[in-house]
């Protein structure tokens, strides 16, 4: 099953933590001393890796590593002197790629690494939050470099010097680096478990 084939058409926007509510059940379980206790138990479906080998684990580590070439690129494109660097218009839009920037690597950092099967809260904040961060840095990054040739236009200035050549191949590394990125995510093959498949444990 494809990446985004799991919740597709099944409500609210992903980002609505409201909706994995009913993902969970409220079971009365013994603490230590026997004291009855009520705890949240996970009772809905899991994401587990169809092919959880060694070698189809390492296609997670090639998005990670991707993800941190890309943010390095990033900041070294923040640090360049070109055309549009000191104009608040360019600047803008490529600093506020450095938020789903962010939201990239927390994505990545709760891949499952080990191949452990997934609640379907950790699949949407770890695939989906990753592949969606890394198509909003592309975004903000070609948005940034539109906005330089816009203001190319307003001064009617087209004579690009080395620097500002060096700024238009890293914006073109970055979205590149960010199609890979989803690339890689993408070709992870998923599926679907039924919670009775696993030993639900109070959380």
């Amino acid at each position: 099953m494809g990446l985004f084939e799991n919740f597709v058409g099944k409500g609210k926007s992903f980002s609505d933590l409201k909706r994995y509510v009913g993902d969970f059940e409220i079971v009365e379980v013994k603490d230590k001393r026997g004291v009855p206790r009520k705890k949240a138990v996970y009772a809905g479906t899991w994401t587990v890796l169809r092919d959880n080998t060694p070698a189809g684990r390492r296609k997670l580590w090639a998005a990670p590593g991707m993800a941190i070439l890309l943010i390095a690129v990033y900041g070294w494109m923040l640090l360049l002197t070109h055309a549009g660097s000191a104009h608040l218009g360019v600047m803008l839009p490529l600093l506020a790629g450095l938020f789903p920037g962010l939201y990239l690597l927390m994505g990545m950092f709760s891949l499952p690494f080990r191949g452990n099967p997934m609640r379907r809260d950790q699949y949407m904040h770890s695939f989906i939050r990753a592949s969606r961060s890394a198509v909003a840095v592309a975004g903000f990054v070609i948005a940034g470099l539109l906005a330089s040739f816009v203001y190319r236009a307003i001064l009617g200035d087209w004579l690009f010097l080395p620097e500002d050549w060096y700024f238009i191949a890293v914006c073109a590394i970055i979205a590149m680096l960010s199609a890979g990125i989803v690339f890689f995510l993408r070709s992870i093959d998923v599926a679907e478990r039924e919670n009775a498949a696993f030993e639900s444990k109070p959380l």
